[in-house]
């Protein structure tokens, strides 16, 4: 269902349900037309009996971070440090930075 709103803006309607574990499901043909993936982020905000969801996206700069994190884990796993080392070698690279 699509209802005008604005002129030349066309805003999409459906019906969805809260299931038992407090998720909702995005309508199908709403998720391929916002080209919406699994994990995809959303801010969520919500007024009386309103809510609304907001896509959120991460800059390049934060995936290019988390990129070179999952590298730096993978590496140090492989290389027999255990969870928490690799926890404290990244908060003193964090540290280091922050020094220089």
């Amino acid at each position: 269902m699509v209802r005008h709103i604005l002129p030349d803006e066309k805003m999409a309607v459906d019906l969805t349900r809260l299931s038992e574990k407090g998720q909702i499901v995005i309508p199908s043909e709403m998720r391929k037309k916002m080209r919406l993936k699994e994990g995809t982020r959303f801010v969520v905000l919500g007024l009386n009996d309103t809510i609304i969801l907001r896509r959120v996206e991460l800059s390049a700069e934060k995936r290019d971070l988390r990129k070179i994190i999952a590298r730096f884990r993978s590496t140090a796993q492989k290389s027999g440090f255990s969870g928490r080392e690799i926890e404290q070698m990244i908060e003193a690279s964090r540290k280091k930075e922050k020094r220089d």
